[in-house]
């Protein structure tokens, strides 16, 4: 009888089937855990045939949750603008510490809403970190 309430109710229908993606996606999510914890030197394809899981399945999971994770990263990492209260993405970028180094402009970029500095004093990993910053922001 409940399971004819659930099939006739389209809200705990809905209901019902996000809790069962739920499910599954944790399931998956452990999985794909495990095999990117998989020992040095053995492949994914290697370390799914021996666990019994379909590489179709694995990629369509890996996929779906590296989705739900970019769009939650995303609803986290815009900053408002104050003047003109629109979105302004941006990403932090750790700088290590000058010292007392003199600095030296090397480059400036400046858009209309941008502005970009770059010294000499930057280290490389620093500088990395930027031009991946800018090509997806591009």
């Amino acid at each position: 009888m409940r399971y004819q309430k659930a099939r006739t109710n389209p809200r705990l229908l809905a209901f019902n089937e996000l809790i069962y993606t739920m499910v599954r996606m944790e399931n998956w999510k452990a999985i794909i855990e495990q095999c990117q914890a998989r020992p040095e030197g053995q492949t994914a394809k290697q370390w799914l045939a021996e666990n019994g899981i379909s590489d179709k399945k694995y990629y369509y999971w890996l996929r779906r949750i590296r989705r739900q994770a970019f769009e939650e990263m995303q609803k986290s990492l815009p900053a408002v603008s104050e003047s003109s209260n629109t979105v302004v993405p941006f990403a932090e970028i750790p700088v290590a510490d000058p010292g007392e180094t003199e600095t030296i402009l090397e480059l400036s970029i400046r858009t209309r809403k941008t502005s970009l500095e770059i010294t000499t004093t930057v280290s490389e990993s620093t500088l990395i970190e930027i031009v991946k910053a800018v090509s997806h922001a591009l």
